[in-house]
């Protein structure tokens, strides 16, 4: 649970804690010893927070059925990619990973990049997080099966994102979550049906945490948010990753100046209704995050009833930054208060665009 570690340990992620049931052997084991972290853990678990949602029930009636049916999908694709057995290897050109790129984007992705995996990528324990798919993984052992990742992101839709906390913005995530999973797993079955073993990770099952996969693959830098933030589109998109043992030339992290910047910015630090971002640096198997409270954060999903999102809505580079900005920005303090001073005067200090989208409205 400190600020440093050799492996990730999936147990300790927020929903596989508030996930188990009190007096279980597994909650018994988990809190023996972070008696601290069960006080602040106990008043989260197992809420039924989607009701939280400041909308009447004919709202909820209508349009929580717009999402409910994701996990049955995801499922599906899991299941499918799985049964899937691996057919014979084709021949290849030496250098394929340009086609994989194009192939991942023509599958949906928004951007990738390709990273090697050592046995600290991986969780070493899951954390039983996968009940959707019908199985409960809980304190297994993750193996290191797979040499590469292609990970990708999909871009959300900026207009529902930027009126979090709202309903919107649980649509956004909902809907970029099963693009993430119907873009890894066509990617996974392409490669199985070229002869390489591939696995999708997905909302519901997760080999290893993603951000800093992203990182590593060249997709953006991590922010004070905690999120991977790109260049493109802040960090307004959501992850994916295809793990296989097909070959291919990796990428490199990146360095376009974000965490200077994020120090002169704090929008998503000051704007965050919770107070669960802060400014204090930590490092986790070489790479840098912030201090970050988890049960600070869902408390607030707990009394919106969506995902927040108001931390993705703030960041100036989700609103939009020039490239031409953003090559001159590195190690110039100036350029950087530039581009913060447009993005206030175009968007405030957050971007909140009020009224519901069409896809919601109730006009009469």
């Amino acid at each position: 649970m400190g600020d440093y570690m050799k492996k990730y340990d999936e147990r300790n992620t927020l929903f596989s804690r508030v996930s188990l049931i009190e007096g279980t052997k597994e909650y018994n084991e988990y809190y023996k010893n972070l008696e601290d972290q069960k006080e602040l853990d106990d008043p989260l678990r197992n809420l039924p927070f989607r009701d939280k949602l400041k909308k009447d029930q004919d709202y909820k009636n209508m349009f929580y059925p717009l999402i409910e049916s994701n996990k049955y999908l995801i499922k599906d694709l899991y299941n499918r990619v799985q049964k899937t057995e691996i057919k014979p290897k084709v021949k290849l050109p030496q250098n394929f990973t340009n086609n994989i790129k194009e192939i991942t984007k023509y599958f949906g992705a928004t951007n990738v990049g390709i990273t090697k995996l050592t046995d600290n990528s991986y969780y070493e324990i899951a954390g039983g997080l996968t009940g959707a798919l019908g199985f409960n993984n809980y304190n297994e052992k993750i193996k290191n099966k797979y040499s590469t990742a292609i990970v990708y992101t999909i871009k959300m839709d900026k207009e529902m994102i930027n009126r979090a906390p709202f309903f919107e913005e649980l649509l956004a995530t909902e809907n970029a979550y099963y693009k993430v999973a119907n873009t890894g797993s066509r990617l996974a079955l392409y490669l199985k049906n070229i002869g390489y073993d591939a696995f999708s990770n997905n909302s519901e099952y997760y080999l290893a945490p993603l951000v800093p996969l992203a990182y590593d693959a060249g997709l953006g830098e991590i922010g004070m948010c905690n999120h991977l933030v790109t260049v493109d589109n802040g960090n307004n998109v959501r992850l994916g990753a295809v793990f296989t043992n097909l070959e291919l030339e990796a990428d490199h992290p990146i360095d376009f100046g974000l965490n200077a910047f994020c120090k002169r910015c704090s929008l998503c630090m000051m704007n965050c209704p919770s107070k669960a971002i802060t400014h204090k640096e930590r490092i986790v198997n070489g790479r840098r995050f912030f201090k970050f409270t988890d049960t600070k954060c869902f408390k607030m999903w707990t009394s919106s009833g969506t995902d927040c999102g108001i931390c993705i809505e703030s960041c100036p580079f989700t609103q939009g930054v020039s490239i031409e900005d953003v090559k001159k920005m590195k190690d110039d303090q100036d350029v950087m208060d530039d581009i913060l001073a447009k993005h206030i005067i175009k968007n405030g200090r957050r971007k909140f665009t009020k009224g519901d989208l069409p896809i919601v409205r109730r006009d009469s």
